[in-house]
């Protein structure tokens, strides 16, 4: 009986635990194959038989007791980000999974999931510039330059903000683009840029949703057709956001 609620608790943990790395793992952009492939290696590295399924806005994983009992963990996925970081953390770890008990393994991923990678400055200095150099990619001149540096800053505190809010990335994006064209239309009629449009496609560079599309072509390719499918939506979702963003502003700037 001792031994059957040890293994009992013991089964639980590791569930919770490789579902975590999965949360972790889809949290940071990696895709659902990875993310499925990941939560196997931690059941196995335990013995543990357990079967997994993962979309983009949940983690899924079932495992049976001694008793025959099944237990299944869900772990929700609302918010989605990039940072490869931790996709590369949590890939080391898999690759010496081997090494770690359940104990060591529990305070790695506590460690990953509380990181933080970059700090505020940081991130805004990187928006700057990302912006920057994507309007000079495109042939602008150094005055687009630092318009694009500007409406990249105006990325990030709206991103912020909107994140805190919780609003929609079909919302956030449609105000990107309304706000970046307004930018760079402006900039044009005070004389800054002599077109609006290399600083602004510099700075709408940064709501491409490139790496979306990326992973939904990788999931089509490894046969997780409900996973590449909403990714596909979901890129072309965001694309049709920055162009409707876009058509209002300048529908509103040809009045004046």
């Amino acid at each position: 009986m001792r031994e059957t609620m040890q293994y009992d608790n013991l089964v639980m943990k590791v569930l919770s635990t490789a579902n975590t790395i999965g949360k972790i793992l889809l949290t940071s952009g990696a895709e659902t194959y990875r993310v499925e492939k990941a939560i196997s290696t931690v059941c196995r590295r335990f013995d543990l038989k357990a079967e997994t399924f993962v979309t983009m806005t949940c983690v899924l994983t079932s495992a049976k007791k001694r008793d025959g009992e099944t237990i299944t963990e869900v772990n929700r996925i609302y918010t989605v980000s990039n940072n490869l970081d931790k996709i590369d953390r949590i890939h080391k770890i898999l690759l010496n999974i081997h090494k770690y008990e359940l104990e060591d393994l529990e305070k790695e991923v506590k460690k990953i999931q509380i990181q933080t990678v970059y700090k505020k400055n940081t991130l805004l200095i990187s928006y700057f510039f990302s912006a920057a150099f994507f309007a000079l990619l495109f042939g602008g001149k150094f005055n687009d330059f630092l318009v694009a540096g500007f409406g990249g800053i105006i990325i990030f505190y709206m991103s912020k903000y909107a994140n805190k809010l919780k609003l929609n990335n079909f919302f956030i994006n449609t105000l990107g683009g309304f706000l970046i064209t307004i930018l760079s239309i402006l900039a044009t009629k005070v004389g800054l840029v002599s077109t609006p449009s290399y600083s602004a496609i510099g700075t709408l560079m940064l709501l491409v949703p490139g790496l979306a599309l990326t992973n939904a072509i990788r999931d089509l390719i490894n046969g997780d057709l409900i996973a590449g499918t909403s990714r596909t939506v979901e890129a072309a979702l965001v694309g049709s956001a920055l162009a409707i963003g876009t058509g209002f502003a300048l529908f509103a700037m040809s009045y004046f």
